[in-house]
């Protein structure tokens, strides 16, 4: 009969290192999932992080283009205005040049 108890403790001890065992295992399994989903989840945004600044990047620049295309046409016609008053005085400085020359 002790021989027996004693048989059946030590089925138990071995079934409870089994059990262990396997928790260990899915333990690690389960570790392993996470960091390897928050690995995804981490360059995931590191992702979407990239194209929004490649977006605002592209957005600053078309911005600041369409900027430099309206300056530089507002420079055109103030340019432009400056020809046509200086075209009306022209004759009047010819003029003024001769009178100090003379």
């Amino acid at each position: 009969m002790l021989e027996e108890t004693l048989k059946s403790v030590k089925a138990a001890e071995e079934q409870a290192e089994e059990i262990i065992k396997d928790a260990d295992a899915r333990a690690a399994s389960v570790l392993e999932e996470a960091k390897a989903r928050a690995q995804a989840m981490k360059d995931e945004a590191a992702q979407r992080m990239r194209s929004l600044s490649q977006e605002t990047t592209q957005a600053v620049q078309e911005e600041g283009d369409s900027r430099l295309h309206a300056a530089s046409e507002e420079a055109g016609k103030e340019i432009d205005a400056l020809r046509e008053l200086i075209v009306a005085k022209k004759p009047e400085a010819v003029e003024a040049v001769i009178s100090a020359l003379v």
